[in-house]
Formats: structure tokens, C-alpha cells, sequence
């Protein structure tokens, strides 16, 4: 069984904070300014919010890094993400379904279901989750995988991951020449 690499969607390649800040006026994932219970409903009165969130900036390059995972190193490939804490917004499975099939039909949505449980879907050592949020990542690296953290941008997780890939790369084709030589 080969390793998985999996792409959390919202924060990662699905901007939910632009959205956010477009409807709630400020940003809410500031720390000092958290959202309210109140800034959630105003979130939720739309029950297609998940549908038409705009790509995170740089987000095909992170996805054509992680197609390099599968179509090179042979890896699985998957967006796994999560429902709302309360299932609130019952359009979210479908919207979220129909988004990744709208921009990347080629890879498969798996749901956690909720957040905190993204960690039991580390099925090899060192499968591997891009993510928004630092707890999903402490409990993955715990679970055995491998976790890579977006920060407010892709850019040190692209940088992250390139380096991860060009060393499997490169181990890989030593491997190649190895066995090419002793045959």
C-alpha cells in the first residue's frame, strides 16, 4: 500500500478567509478579533457558502505539486476536509463535492467528517496533510503522518513540499539506477 498525500480544502486550496472578510466586513481569523457566534449565522445564512469560494492564490501550483506525489511517485491523492462542527449548513457535503469537481475533477473529496477527526485517516506512516489549522497537524504528526501547515499564504508550504518531493524524487530514481546497474 502506498502513502496518501491529502489537501485539506478551505484555507488551503479554497479561500475561505477572503470569503469570510467579504461577508462578515473584517477578518475573522485574526486573532485578536475571532469570530462571533453571531458573525457564524451571518456566515451560514447562505447555504451554498462552501460552493463558490474563490481559489486560494497559488493553489493549482500546490495541486500540481501534490499530482506529482501521484503521478510519479505513485502516491494517493485525496481533499480531505471537514463539515461544520454542528452539520449547520446541510448544503456543505454537496457544495463542497461539487467545488473540487469543478476546479480539480481528478481528485476525490473525503470528509473527515468534522475537523479534530482528520487524523484517523493517516493510514501509512508518513501520509502526508496540507492544512490550515495547527491542531489538525499536531494530531496528524501524533496519528504518524506527516503535516505541513499553510500559514496565511501557500508559499512555505509549496516550499515545503517541493523539497519533500524533489528528495523522494531523487531517492527514487537512485533507486532506479540501482537496480538498473545490478541487472
Amino acid at each position: 500500500m502506498s502513502n496518501t498525500i491529502h489537501l485539506d480544502m478551505d484555507g488551503v486550496v479554497a479561500d475561505w478567509r477572503a470569503n469570510a472578510i467579504r461577508v462578515i466586513g473584517y477578518d475573522c481569523f485574526d486573532p485578536k478579533q475571532r469570530y462571533s457566534a453571531a458573525d457564524w449565522d451571518l456566515l451560514r445564512s447562505d447555504p451554498h457558502i462552501f460552493l463558490n469560494l474563490p481559489l486560494m492564490p497559488r493553489a493549482n501550483e500546490l495541486v500540481d505539486l501534490a499530482r506529482g506525489y501521484r503521478d510519479r511517485l505513485g502516491w494517493g491523492l485525496v481533499f480531505l476536509t471537514a463539515i461544520p462542527h454542528n452539520n449547520d449548513v446541510p448544503w456543505t457535503f454537496h457544495d463542497k463535492f461539487t467545488w473540487a469537481q469543478g476546479h480539480y475533477p481528478d481528485i476525490a473529496v473525503h470528509f473527515g467528517p468534522y475537523s479534530e477527526d482528520k487524523h484517523l485517516h493517516v493510514k501509512q506512516p508518513g501520509d502526508i496533510l496540507v492544512d490550515d489549522r495547527l491542531d489538525n497537524c499536531e494530531s496528524w504528526t501524533a496519528a504518524g503522518g506527516l503535516a505541513v501547515r499553510v500559514g496565511r499564504s501557500l508559499d512555505s508550504a509549496i516550499l515545503a513540499l517541493e523539497l519533500d518531493y524533489a528528495k523522494r524524487v531523487s531517492t527514487a530514481l537512485d533507486l532506479r539506477d540501482l537496480v538498473l546497474n545490478v541487472l
